[in-house]
């Protein structure tokens, strides 16, 4: 009589470790995404902008110059509320709007040099903290850290991306 498996070819002991792992990665990073939000709020809090500027203000210091529509694209906002948040920023002297460099007919909207100055006051402690956390890894533990950050960054953009 003809069986079929239900245990991974290197053992059932190691498909139920691999399952407690993606388990564990599937509740851990749940959760993380809720300490994250809250990060987000308290940073937002101490810069003394709403939520959804703060997510502007960082998405811009981490990727540099953008066009408003490239800025509603990322967030997941209309143009017309991204203009509120620009409005906003720039009113406080956080971002300034240039002419694009390669399409003079779009706008870039960039930090402004004080804005760069105001990170560290958001999240006093930030820095080392995380830090003293990567301390005990090894560089080759590093290096797969930052490839699985960079896997699960495309992947998480090509699920928000999806219709």
């Amino acid at each position: 009589m003809d069986t079929v498996s239900t245990t991974s070819p290197t053992g059932p002991d190691e498909a139920a470790v691999r399952f407690g792992h993606y388990r564990s990665l599937q509740n851990d990073g749940q959760m993380l995404a809720v300490r994250l939000i809250k990060l987000l709020h308290r940073m937002a809090d101490r810069s003394g902008m709403n939520p959804t500027d703060f997510q502007c203000y960082t998405l811009l210091r981490v990727a540099g110059t953008m066009t408003p529509g490239e800025i509603a694209s990322s967030l997941c906002l209309s143009t017309g509320s991204v203009t509120g948040v620009i409005d906003r920023m720039e009113a406080h002297g956080l971002v300034e709007r240039t002419r694009h460099p390669e399409d003079r007919r779009k706008v870039a909207v960039r930090l402004t040099e004080s804005a760069e100055l105001r990170a560290p006051e958001t999240a006093p402690g930030m820095r080392a903290a995380m830090t003293a956390l990567h301390e005990g890894y090894t560089n080759d533990e590093l290096a797969v850290i930052v490839d699985w950050l960079g896997r699960v960054g495309r992947t998480l953009d090509g699920l928000a991306e999806a219709p």
